[in-house]
């Protein structure tokens, strides 16, 4: 062991320096013994304490002398969670109540200088395990109670009475939500009450501390950057109201009104923007041809997508009993997708469709009316055709005469044989030999000039059948009947120049006018035989 020897001039100064140091320590309120004052201070205060009864009080009010007027601040850190279907919003918050309690009061210099002390605390309804006085003040709408949400904390006491109690916790609300209609460009507006549920005003009174709220400015720590929903606006009211039952006691009551802004643009991305993409691309069915044969499976392959979308953007949208923005955009998007799919149908429908239907029975009563009239009534033509000729008959006479004495035969075939056959003669030639075939309906090799005159009449629409007649009865010395060659110079020498659209488009219309008189004709004969 090594000692250190003091020589006796610094023996003499050390009791001299223990005092000074002494004294400093207890003139700037350092207690040495803090554990023993503070536990003696608390079993002096907590002798004979009820802490179940208010504390006593000096209130100037009018509805009693006793109780205490406690404090309520609620610093909210973050919006834990909201479910828009259940109606329920969780935020993560710091309670804070503060009020006197004159019966917890004491004199510092009787306890080591002590000014603060600590009792335990639960809630106002365990007050086995609470040591002082809690205020009884409930969230009213809340979905789990406060004593379950709410941690436990130490309560800490001036030695002027005055108790502070802040416990942080999750505080679960039951909300009527308003303004979700406009999902997701929504604002939600969810109002929490506070008050007295044992203790009316009259032995606890209930105010705001400030303003009643504050924000958060750990924004780090608390994740809040993060999130769906943020908070907009806190709005906070404070009523007094008097039920039936104790019509002269006051029940104060403060709303806090929390606003709430949704996050969209996620919405937006993956909802909005892709359906509106979508039903711009259900137009695109408008601009293809009904010969595309891919045009119907686009429409329906466009309205599947649109299905899918519904269905994955409905785990999104809240169920509600009110009709929301956005499943009125979505049915507004299926209707314009299955519109462009009706208008698809309908015109394949009159495009490739053949009619076969069964005549009605007022039409079948007029038909033998209509077939005792004259022969020229038989040929059915299209008002295009008849109008056509009305308007060229004076020009049909004059090219009658003309017709009959420049058409030469032969000519136009001499002209071919001298020249190569491109692929459009070809098919021209080989379109007039099917002609042939279809006016050949005895399958004889032969067809009569009437039907010839009758088919050429419909294609060549500046002569009409007769000047056709005189023109086939001059020209090829008076034949009443053609063979397959015949028909083939007929058909150069008089359409040769004609274009092959309005040959075949004149050969439909002949086709289609001999199918009525057909249908006609058998009307007539049905009609008749049954009488």
């Amino acid at each position: 062991m090594k000692i250190c020897h003091m020589t006796p001039g610094r023996l003499l100064a050390l009791p001299f320096l223990l005092q000074l140091q002494i004294g400093l320590a207890q003139g700037s309120g350092f207690t040495v013994a803090y554990t023993d004052h503070a536990s003696r201070l608390r079993a002096d205060l907590l002798r004979d304490y009820d802490s179940v009864v208010p504390p006593r009080s000096e209130r100037e009010v009018d509805y009693s002398k006793a109780g205490t007027d406690v404090a309520l601040e609620i610093r909210i850190f973050k919006v834990q969670g909201v479910d828009a279907s259940l109606g329920q919003m969780r935020l993560k918050v710091w309670v804070r109540m503060s009020w006197t309690d004159s019966r917890l009061s004491w004199d510092p210099a009787a306890y080591g200088n002590i000014t603060t002390t600590h009792f335990r605390t639960q809630h106002a309804s365990n007050a086995e395990n609470t040591e002082i006085w809690l205020p009884d003040v409930q969230l009213y709408n809340a979905n789990v109670g406060n004593e379950f949400s709410l941690d436990s904390a130490l309560a800490s006491v001036t030695s002027d009475g005055f108790v502070f109690w802040s416990r942080p916790g999750l505080l679960d609300t039951l909300c009527k939500f308003s303004g979700l209609v406009a999902f997701p460009f929504d604002e939600l507006s969810c109002a929490m009450e506070w008050g007295g549920w044992t203790y009316s005003g009259g032995f606890q009174g209930i105010r705001l501390s400030g303003k009643g709220y504050s924000a958060s400015t750990a924004e780090e720590t608390a994740g809040s950057s993060y999130q769906e929903y943020s908070i907009v606006e806190i709005d906070v009211d404070a009523k007094t109201n008097f039920y039936e039952a104790y019509p002269n006691e006051p029940w104060t009551v403060l709303k806090f009104t929390v606003r709430l802004g949704r996050a969209s643009f996620y919405y937006s991305l993956l909802i909005v923007f892709p359906t509106v993409l979508i039903t711009y691309l259900s137009f695109g069915v408008f601009f293809m041809s009904h010969e595309v044969g891919e045009r119907l499976s686009f429409g329906i392959t466009l309205l599947l997508v649109i299905e899918v979308m519904k269905t994955t953007g409905a785990s999104f949208v809240p169920v509600c009993g009110e009709l929301l923005w956005i499943d009125l955009f979505m049915l507004v998007n299926t209707v314009f997708c299955c519109a462009s799919l009706v208008e698809t149908m309908a015109v394949l429908f009159f495009a490739f469709h053949v009619d076969q239907h069964i005549l009605p029975n007022w039409l079948a009563w007029a038909a033998p009316w209509c077939l005792c009239r004259q022969q020229q009534s038989f040929l059915v033509e299209s008002n295009a055709g008849r109008i056509f000729r009305q308007l060229n008959r004076d020009r049909s006479a004059r090219l009658q005469a003309k017709s009959t004495r420049n058409l030469q035969k032969g000519r136009r075939i001499e002209e071919l044989s001298e020249a190569k056959l491109t692929e459009t003669d070809t098919e021209r030639l080989i379109f007039f030999e099917n002609l042939f075939y279809l006016l050949d309906s005895d399958s004889n090799g032969l067809i009569t000039a009437e039907d010839a005159a009758t088919m050429l009449s419909f294609v060549n629409l500046s002569l009409s059948r007769g000047v056709l007649e005189d023109i086939l009865q001059s020209a090829w010395q008076e034949k009443k009947l053609f063979d397959c060659r015949d028909f083939l110079e007929i058909c150069v020498e008089l359409m040769w120049t004609t274009p092959f659209k309005e040959i075949k488009l004149g050969a439909e219309n002949y086709i289609s006018s001999q199918t009525r008189h057909t249908k006609r004709c058998h009307t007539y004969w049905l009609k008749w035989s049954r009488i």
